[in-house]
């Protein structure tokens, strides 16, 4: 299968990371691949394990995520086939998964991941991420904080902030990445220096043995000669020196090997001390960076109810970070139903009740007609003029039903999984004239290019959270 290479900004300069994605689900692999291009990174992307081994041997990434369940090769059998290729084994390898469970952990671990990344992660951890393997480095002391501050993300969440401050903010994610780095750090250069004194002994002691081996068999060697006097008694005695000195050589070579023995069990028992060591100081690390968060959390929110909307806000905001639907995609999609399913366990977790509205607004793109009846984009290169249809086939319409993919078809109709005790999802097709406009159309469009970029951001699906007058008053977030 071909694999697609996406550059982030093409003809700049200089020298860009790169990432490959392997995903079979189109939605994930778009997604990961724009907050991998926030980062600054070039972004490959492979729908398969084959496709990926495929695209490593023309060249070579930085990193790579890759997703457990795919059809064919699946992302354990590709992660080993990558780690068994000399060329490719040093590649930083995360898997990006939906999978959970410390088996499922270790076991990847073990056939070389440096981690797993859950789907549905925090804004912070993939920056994290990043800058532990070097594949970004601190915005705070660098120009681009100056562009972060004023990204999408960044104000999107200052609407729903009382007092946003992008300096802290920045602070507080860069504070548990410089001390869990500088921990590590410590204990690794610990670990390295326990190491090199001990194998330094190992070989100190092997040279001695050696040396007093080899003084040995000379000194045998040398009373073993006949010389002119030698008589038939002397002969007969040389036997029981070599016995004798065999013997000797014997029991040398076995305490050597018992030495040796003790003191690679003593290297491997400091090993696994020093490993269970920075594990225990990894966990604590974790507990006080969720104390830290959760203390600036009380700081900025005394309230309880504003602590509720504030966490209600951030799952808003985390369920609309990837809004756009492309053009022939169903904006109900298989995608959106799991989405869907893991907002509804967040939302249902933290004792929210109210409504959960996700709304279809359609784009108006610059379409062509094809050979089987339909509409399809238009080049980019194509004039406006040659357009057969400015708008979408869906303009019409405003029934969900046509907008849904069979899964989602599925996940609506299971009660165990849409409908939770004090939540209800509503579902909105807005045609064309009752859309919202996300992004203005260009006056002086000349041809589709400029034109469909428009109508890509217009074409999209919001959700919006609407609690209880309980739970913090009325008005949607």
């Amino acid at each position: 299968m071909a694999a697609d290479f996406i550059q982030s900004t093409p003809g700049a300069e200089m020298t860009f990371k790169r990432a490959l994605v392997v995903d079979d689900s189109k939605s994930a692999r778009i997604s990961l691949q724009r907050l991998l291009e926030d980062q600054g990174l070039e972004v490959c992307l492979a729908d398969c394990g084959e496709a990926a081994i495929d695209l490593l041997q023309g060249e070579l990434v930085d990193v790579i995520f890759m997703d457990h369940n795919m059809p064919g090769m699946d992302g354990l059998e590709a992660l080993t086939t990558i780690k068994s290729d000399p060329r490719t084994a040093t590649i930083p390898v995360m898997m990006y998964t939906t999978k959970e469970g410390e088996v499922y952990v270790s076991q990847a671990r073990a056939l070389g991941a440096v981690g797993v990344l859950q789907k549905q992660f925090a804004p912070h951890v993939l920056f994290d991420m990043l800058l532990q393997l070097g594949l970004v480095t601190d915005r705070r002391t660098t120009k681009d904080h100056l562009v972060a501050v004023d990204s999408p993300s960044v104000r999107e969440r200052s609407r729903h902030s009382p007092d946003p401050d992008p300096d802290r903010e920045y602070d507080q994610q860069a504070l548990g990445t410089s001390v869990q780095t500088l921990v590590t750090r410590i204990l690794e250069d610990q670990h390295l220096s326990l190491r090199a004194d001990i194998l330094h002994s190992h070989r100190d002691f092997a040279r001695q043995v050696a040396a007093e081996i080899h003084e040995r068999q000379h000194a045998d060697i040398a009373a073993a000669e006949p010389t002119d006097s030698t008589t038939h008694s002397n002969q007969v005695d040389e036997n029981p020196s070599r016995l004798t000195s065999n013997s000797i050589l014997a029991i040398c070579l076995t305490a050597a090997v018992i030495v040796l023995a003790s003191l690679y069990w003593q290297t491997s028992q400091s090993q696994q001390a020093l490993e269970h060591a920075l594990s225990a100081a990894q966990g604590k690390l974790e507990m006080s960076e969720r104390a830290l968060e959760l203390a600036l959390l009380a700081e900025n929110l005394p309230a309880q109810p504003s602590r509720s909307n504030d966490l209600v806000a951030t799952l808003r905001w985390a369920a609309n970070r990837n809004q756009r639907v492309l053009f022939d995609d169903n904006a109900f999609s298989d995608a959106r139903a799991q989405q869907l399913t893991e907002l509804l366990d967040q939302l249902e977790a933290i004792n929210f009740t109210g409504e959960v509205v996700v709304e279809s607004h359609l784009g108006a793109f610059c379409l062509v007609s094809n050979d089987a009846g339909g509409y399809e984009l238009a080049p980019p290169d194509l004039p406006m003029l040659g357009c057969n249809l400015v708008g979408h086939p869906l303009d019409e319409s405003s029934f969900t039903e046509e907008r849904q993919s069979p899964a989602f078809t599925e996940f609506i109709n299971d009660t165990s999984t849409a409908r939770r005790p004090g939540i209800e999802l509503s579902l909105i097709a807005h045609d064309r004239l009752s859309s919202r406009l996300k992004a203005d159309y260009p006056q002086s469009a000349e041809n589709a290019g400029a034109w469909n970029q428009a109508a890509a951001q217009n074409h999209r699906v919001e959700l919006t959270l609407i609690p209880d007058s309980a739970d913090g008053g009325e008005g949607g977030i």
